[in-house]
């Protein structure tokens, strides 16, 4: 998502991360890894569980992507294939024109 940020901004597509670490070690990732984006912290999962996504030994989430329009999922990557993620996503919204 990172490489594919500036192209997905320009359509207007909020890209943010979610994951159940803390907002201390969330801040170093985003940090080392140069994410142009928001991460959210989600320490028990609530959002993460809402949204589907699991959870492995009951506090990690997995990678996905999820695409939404007008408020419904309308794509999702279960693969979590952080090389390939955002030119997925974009291909994505070339489909949900």
């Amino acid at each position: 998502m990172r490489d594919a940020f500036e192209e997905l901004k320009g359509m207007k597509v909020t890209v943010f991360g979610l994951s159940t670490d803390s907002v201390e070690k969330q801040k170093k990732f985003l940090e080392s890894h140069q994410l142009p984006y928001d991460l959210i912290s989600d320490p028990k999962g609530v959002i993460a569980k809402k949204l589907g996504v699991p959870l492995v030994m009951g506090k990690f989430t997995l990678r996905r992507a999820l695409l939404f329009k007008d408020g419904k999922l309308v794509w999702k990557d279960e693969k979590g294939a952080t090389d390939s993620q955002g030119a997925e996503v974009l291909k994505a919204l070339q489909m949900n024109k």
